[in-house]
């Protein structure tokens, strides 16, 4: 179920305006020293949860915005390793209306009607939450100097997935430390 849960993972992530986007940084690094960057291995966890397409989908866009903003992108042994890392969650949200006329409702005895006691219907409403999280480390010294996460509701349209992904890692990436370089 999960597996098939993560491809929809990013609709959910741009196509809904409930987004949350954060990032935090090493305040102490300067990012402009940096030259080359190259991705790590997916974790095992996540290589269950995500198809090929997407992750493929996911490291092009990721790749794009570190290119523009002037890091070379090497297959391995980069100065920068970014990883890319996916946590969903089932969740439960209730919303509650009273009916405060309740039973035969306001127009039935004049002048005000008569209602009876009201009532209150709670709906229950199953969800997944995506998270996806960016991290950029320091290949020598082995230590994260920046990570970006976008957390939001699954969108069960994968009708525009492939748009939709770079859009996500875009408004990602825009609190990487280091603007694009137009």
């Amino acid at each position: 179920m999960k597996k098939l849960l993560f491809p929809l993972l990013f609709i959910f992530l741009y196509s809904c305006s409930n987004i949350t986007v954060t990032s935090d940084y090493d305040k102490e690094v300067d990012f402009t020293e940096y030259k080359t960057f190259s991705f790590l291995k997916w974790r095992d966890d996540n290589n269950k949860l995500i198809n090929d397409f997407d992750k493929a989908r996911l490291m092009k866009a990721v790749k794009a915005e570190m290119t523009d903003r002037n890091y070379t992108f090497q297959q391995s042994g980069g100065e920068l390793a970014v990883s890319i890392y996916v946590i969903l969650e089932d969740k439960t949200s209730y919303n509650s209306y009273t009916d405060y006329y309740g039973g035969f409702g306001y127009y039935f005895v004049p002048p005000w009607g008569w209602g009876g006691p009201a009532r209150t219907i709670v709906t229950e409403y199953n969800y997944t939450q995506g998270t996806l999280i960016f991290n950029v480390f320091d290949a020598k010294q082995k230590k994260l100097i920046w990570q970006g996460t976008a957390i939001g509701e699954i969108d069960n349209n994968p009708a525009n997935k492939e748009k939709n992904i770079p859009k996500l890692v875009k408004q990602t990436f825009n609190k990487y430390p280091i603007s694009i370089n137009k």
